[in-house]
């Protein structure tokens, strides 16, 4: 259980920066700023990362979530120490030693609640991911929004990734999407590798497409791999979700959702892109990775390829879908008496991440189900259930798509 009180750390971390005597100092500080979140020690296989977070008031409490590898915060509130008669806070913690992924930082001065009700516990901390997650600024990686949290950081532990900032120079249009269907309008951002103007480019959307327009851009990839000739012309439309509570609602096999993406989306987006007899791919990830099987299951005829990542097929809440009603067992359970409805000329790639152990079953198990009836792929990527790593898989799983 976390202590009421901020703990102070009798021993410092293993770093070298610790052994210093001007701890807290200035100097120290610089030094800090120049190397980066997190300290980095490698042992063997593993690597030791120390986090860092200089305290404003000793009434400051720092904790932090590394997805995927901290402990659940449902089960233990993974917290920082500090270093008395210091400013410095840290957390320990042994990585993989190519680990890539990210992290929610908070610092709050609320008392974290003392049970071990999982929903409690979840409750205040979604408040605190939502009011006080911090952008951290000893990281060199740009923080990104996210469905729940305010920030989330990164962290890379092998060589420095590529720096998204250099998306900014890719021009996209944005539109309103009006949904007369859902009585909401969504933004839709679009991109097209090619000024062709050839009637039968493929489409790919994208479920929570801010992520992959915005936050975490792709769009400087794609243009490169089709200048490369390494994937072919195509045009993208990246569909934002609007809140968690939206997304939540729209994503969780919402009947509604999946006919206004066929019958409104789809056709005027055929419409702007000067689109004909264009094979259509849909991509989500989590809910997303859900609400995109669905879809294929309600409109068998009107999608062509699906990218499923990390997808939460273990969803069991039909109360916005008639196609499902009175079903009483998991999504992936129900999926067998629908599959006689998939044309065999689909394409489906079903992606998890290696830390997702639950989930890996789930895809495995979805593979097996799928696999004699349409062409279906399964790759498990590293990490975990993370947009950082959806990110690289997801222009993996693209280039295999869309390969010229």
């Amino acid at each position: 259980m976390k202590p009421t009180t901020l703990p102070c750390a009798t021993t410092s971390s293993a770093h070298p920066l610790f052994q210093q005597n001007d701890l807290g100092s200035k100097n120290w500080w610089n030094q800090v700023q120049h190397i980066g979140n997190p300290l980095i020690l490698k042992k063997n296989h593993r690597t030791h990362c120390t986090f860092l977070w200089r305290c404003q008031s000793q009434a400051e409490q720092i904790f932090i979530d590394i997805y995927s590898q901290t402990p659940s915060i449902y089960q233990q509130w993974n917290q920082f120490q500090q270093i008395e008669n210091t400013d410095i806070a840290f957390f320990e913690i042994e990585l993989p030693h190519d680990w890539s992924g990210s992290y929610v930082l908070v610092t709050t001065t609320d008392l974290a609640p003392h049970t071990t009700d999982a929903a409690v516990r979840r409750q205040w901390w979604q408040k605190q991911l939502q009011q006080h997650a911090q952008i951290d600024p000893l990281n060199p990686y740009p923080a990104y929004p996210a469905q729940v949290a305010r920030w989330v950081n990164q962290v890379h532990l092998t060589e420095k990734e590529e720096n998204y900032t250099q998306d900014l120079l890719i021009q996209y249009r944005s539109l309103q999407w009006q949904s007369t269907l859902l009585e909401t309008t969504y933004p839709v951002d679009l991109y097209q590798t090619s000024d062709e103007l050839s009637a039968n480019r493929p489409l790919i959307l994208f479920l929570d497409g801010q992520v992959w327009s915005q936050h975490l851009p792709i769009l400087q990839q794609l243009q490169t791999l089709t200048d490369q000739n390494k994937i072919i012309p195509a045009c993208y439309a990246f569909i934002h979700s609007i809140n968690s509570e939206q997304r939540c609602f729209d994503y969780g096999c919402r009947d509604l959702f999946s006919q206004a993406l066929v019958e409104e989306l789809i056709p005027y987006l055929k419409q702007q892109f000067g689109l004909d007899n264009s094979k259509i791919s849909l991509c989500g990830q989590s809910l997303g990775g859900l609400c995109a099987l669905h879809t294929l299951l309600l409109y068998p005829n009107a999608l062509h390829q699906l990218i499923l990542q990390s997808g939460s097929y273990w969803w069991s809440d039909y109360s916005q879908s008639h196609f499902l009603k009175d079903q009483q067992q998991r999504f992936l359970e129900l999926i067998p008496q629908h599959l006689q409805r998939i044309p065999t000329d689909r394409n489906i790639l079903i992606r998890t991440g290696q830390c997702e152990t639950d989930m890996c079953e789930d895809s495995e198990q979805l593979y097996v189900h799928l696999n004699p009836f349409v062409d279906t792929q399964i790759h498990t990527f590293a990490g975990g259930h993370d947009a950082v790593n959806w990110r690289h898989d997801l222009i993996a799983s693209l280039q295999i798509l869309l390969s010229s």
